[in-house]
């Protein structure tokens, strides 16, 4: 039985979408741990658990997608509720507006506990949290009342809920990127500029400067992740030298095969925290985050995802959109070596 590896916080969500030119979509499974998780499973099928709350009214047909991607569901049934749904309508320039059309159901450290177990909680090797600072700090607090958890064992993909990123919650941001925990913080370009109360860059060049901003507020151990939309991402390492690695978004040379953002974000840093769970590699973990956002925005909602043939909307497994990728845009790593190194537990 293959161990278990990374998990989110992020719950599944229902959506409607409302796209710019008048499209609507119903039932499109959605949530920024839904996102992250498929694309966990598509790097190391297998290697991921999560918690799928499922009211009265959730479709058949969602689970038996969702039992396609070897994801390590936990399917939690709720009778007397109606399933978190939400709302995406979408304007110029992808601008998006959200709200929740039903109450939403929270994971947290207990849920964890009383679904998977305080033995693989506690031997978990990446928690995705997509949350506020607050919660954040709660996340913490709970962990180190698990048996046999320890601090230090585990490293933490945060991506922070936009709406918190405000120059008011610069001082627990910072507090929370000091502690003793080893956190990579990946927050979207504009969201990391609004925190400096600055304007989103629209170059490689401020998106740069900007990230080289938060290693000036964190501690010398733990890492940034800016996602930087068509830019693409880019890494800053941890340590006293610090080094900048940047990764093309996938579609950058084909924007004509985007279909629809949401969750590009969510599915990068899925992916991200699958390889860097494998490799501790931040080069191989910063690529392996651009293929699975490639794979998520081709289409509306999450990609097609089969475990069991791999193959990723229809076409092309992982291993060869990684060769694909590392081919257009001249990167000088062998994709069948990448693919060695992720097939093992390291």
């Amino acid at each position: 039985m293959r161990s278990k590896l990374v998990t989110t916080n992020g719950m599944i969500i229902l959506d409607d979408i409302e796209t710019a030119d008048g499209y609507h979509h119903t039932d499109v499974i959605g949530g920024a741990g839904t996102y992250a998780i498929i694309s966990s499973s598509i790097i190391y099928p297998g290697g991921s658990e999560w918690i799928v709350d499922r009211g009265e009214d959730f479709p058949k047909e969602v689970t038996s997608r969702i039992e396609k991607w070897n994801s390590g569901a936990v399917f939690r049934d709720d009778p007397s509720r109606m399933t978190t749904r939400g709302s995406n309508v979408y304007g110029a320039n992808d601008l998006r507006q959200f709200q929740y059309l039903t109450p939403k159901k929270q994971i947290t450290v207990n849920d964890w506990v009383g679904c998977f177990g305080a033995d693989n909680v506690a031997q978990l090797s990446c928690f995705h949290l997509v949350c506020s600072p607050s919660r954040v700090l709660e996340i913490f607090d709970d962990l180190l009342r698990v048996p046999g958890y320890h601090r230090g064992h585990a490293t933490f993909v945060w991506e922070p809920l936009p709406d918190s990123m405000i120059p008011l919650n610069f001082e627990v941001v910072t507090k929370i990127l000091n502690l003793d925990e080893d956190i990579v913080f990946s927050p979207n370009a504009e969201e990391a500029a609004r925190l400096f109360g600055q304007d989103e860059p629209l170059d490689i060049e401020g998106c740069v400067a900007l990230l080289q901003k938060f290693g000036t507020i964190m501690k010398p151990g733990n890492i940034g992740v800016l996602r930087c939309g068509k830019i693409g991402s880019i890494v800053l390492s941890s340590g006293p030298n610090r080094e900048i690695h940047h990764s093309p978004a996938y579609h950058s040379l084909t924007q004509g095969q985007v279909i629809d953002p949401t969750g590009g974000g969510n599915a990068f840093l899925g992916g991200f925290c699958m390889a860097f769970a494998l490799t501790r590699d931040l080069q191989i973990s910063n690529i392996c985050g651009s293929v699975t956002a490639g794979c998520a925005i081709e289409q509306i909602g999450p990609c097609e995802f089969d475990s069991t043939t791999g193959l990723i909307n229809g076409s092309a497994a992982f291993p060869e959109r990684l060769a694909h990728y590392l081919k257009s845009y001249n990167i000088a790593l062998n994709a069948e070596e990448v693919c060695r190194q992720l097939s093992e537990i390291s």
